[in-house]
């Protein structure tokens, strides 16, 4: 993997979409290349070709690849999202449609795999390396 390829976990929480009915893996199924935003946090380096696992309460769904590295939004763009969404975001990326990738059930509980890979999840982001990235993917059954 590219030096400047990571490998992210990030924390669905219910505070966004999710705590209004939203099914967060229908809501990665149907994502394509639409924009992924964030309102105050992004992670620090999340250039293409990285690699994003979802998880949303304590659970890890699926993943996708980067297709477009982490940009911040214009003025415009943050007024169009805030009237389309409701929330105000400050940066956005895109996923690869194709790459979008959903764990068959039961999926991988955080608090069994933090003890497997040796790393606690963070609130919002987690960086894995290849080796954990590998065991969380054996945890859920993705070869």
């Amino acid at each position: 993997m590219n030096s400047r390829k990571r490998i992210y976990v990030f924390s669905l929480s219910k505070k966004d979409i999710f705590g209004y009915g939203v099914d967060p893996v229908n809501w990665l199924r149907n994502k394509d290349e639409k924009p992924y935003y964030f309102r105050n946090k992004k992670p620090k380096l999340l250039p293409s070709g990285s690699i994003v696992l979802f998880s949303f309460q304590g659970r890890i769904f699926g993943q996708a690849t980067v297709k477009e590295d982490v940009k911040e939004l214009s003025l415009k763009e943050r007024r169009q999202a805030r009237e389309r969404d409701g929330f105000e975001y400050k940066y956005s990326m895109i996923l690869n449609g194709s790459s979008i990738d959903i764990f068959p059930e039961p999926y991988p509980k955080k608090k069994d795999v933090a003890p497997k890979i040796g790393k606690k999840f963070g609130r919002v982001f987690t960086i894995l390396d290849s080796e954990q990235y590998h065991k969380i993917l054996e945890m859920a059954r993705v070869n």
